[in-house]
């Protein structure tokens, strides 16, 4: 067996599940690959916060974010309150303390506004970083730091040629890095009190709570008629995104494999042996969903200026795996009615499920095995 030196990756990126669980998929990849890899974070006092150190790596967690807001009485108040810390170069210096400290081989960013520092840094200390974007729309980050990346990991090409400004070689069409372990399915099932024998509906209200999906959900599967015909022939899985109430469960009150919980990292794992998701279009979940092979009814963010949700969504409905449902438009419930039956309970999700063989399905082994390369290359 080959005896490697340690190599040590600075992991940055966070704010949303969407710029984490990709990053946490490429890592259990390097890992598998060279186990005596060694990883530190920086980001954000969000969801990675939690996250990160529950996957065995240290880093530094801001108190402070920041995102792009509309002008309003509301955003000016945001941006008071945000803006100081960032104009006086905080982030700044906070990064480049652990950049000193760690001293690491190469960067690696999924995005976010918490990573532009850490890129800053590694560009102005000489340390090579590469780009994770598997947003169809690429974020402002993604674009600004692209053009002296290392490399670029694209999840799709339509990604990749709006990044031309990136340097001669750096592109690279990964595919989505997602972390599905299939074996946990039957586990997780049982530990959710859900029968195997019955089509596993997920509907995921999001991580940091999509209150819009909960409702448009209630509504739908609250129906006398629906909860009559189908009500004992399908499993419900409902992550709401924040604690169950009194409303949910009078919702699906007539159905008797109902499940809601708040929040559960480990809810992808059931994807394989579900039979249909419902919920919103994240990039990190386009990736899980395709990873799993699940058919699913994506419901979009309609409030993002870019529309980056619709293009994430996009992806999966121009290959008929997936249907997009907007959240806002009349009828939208009793159109969901139609669609659960149909993918669940029908034979239309067998025919969407295979669709998903026209999309790439390795990509957190495919970065994993670039970034080695680079690192090798470089002893």
């Amino acid at each position: 067996m080959l005896d490697y030196p340690p190599m040590r990756v600075m992991l940055t990126g966070g704010g949303t599940g969407g710029h984490v669980f990709p990053l946490l998929a490429v890592v259990k990849k390097l890992r598998e690959a060279r186990p005596e890899c060694e990883f530190r974070w920086f980001g954000s006092a969000r969801i990675e916060a939690k996250l990160v150190p529950e996957s065995g790596i240290e880093g530094t967690f801001v108190p402070f974010t920041f995102s792009y807001r509309r002008m309003s009485i509301g955003a000016l108040w945001y941006y008071l309150r945000t803006l100081p810390a960032w104009i006086i170069g905080l982030p700044f210096w906070l990064a480049l303390r652990d950049l000193r400290r760690f001293r690491p081989d190469i960067v690696l960013s999924s995005g976010g506004y918490v990573s532009a520092p850490m890129l800053l840094a590694a560009r102005m200390a000489g340390v090579p970083y590469c780009l994770l974007e598997i947003n169809a729309v690429p974020g402002r980050v993604t674009a600004v730091f692209a053009p002296h990346a290392r490399r670029v990991y694209c999840a799709t090409g339509r990604i990749a040629a709006q990044l031309q400004r990136a340097a001669a070689g750096a592109l690279v069409v990964s595919g989505y890095p997602a972390d599905i372990k299939r074996a946990e399915a039957p586990h997780l099932r049982k530990t959710w009190g859900l029968p195997e024998e019955l089509p596993l509906v997920v509907i995921v209200g999001g991580s940091a709570g999509a209150e819009a999906i909960n409702r448009l959900a209630a509504e739908a599967f609250s129906e006398p008629e629906f909860v009559s015909r189908v009500g004992g022939r399908m499993a419900i899985l409902h992550q709401l995104g924040r604690e169950p109430g009194a409303a949910e469960f009078a919702a699906f009150s007539g159905w008797e494999h109902y499940r809601a919980i708040a929040f559960d990292p480990q809810i992808a794992q059931l994807y394989p042996k579900a039979a249909l998701y419902i919920g919103r279009a994240g990039a990190a979940a386009i990736g899980e969903l395709i990873a799993a092979r699940l058919p699913a009814i994506l419901i979009p963010y309609p409030h993002h200026a870019d529309r980056q949700q619709y293009a994430n969504a996009e992806t999966l409905a121009e290959m008929s795996a997936a249907e997009i449902l907007e959240e806002r438009v009349p009828k939208s419930a009793g159109r969901l009615r139609e669609l659960v039956e149909d993918i669940a309970l029908g034979d239309r999700g067998a025919a969407m499920r295979a669709c998903f063989g026209k999309l790439p399905q390795e990509g957190a082994k495919v970065i994993a095995g670039d970034i080695l390369n680079c690192l090798e290359a470089r002893l």
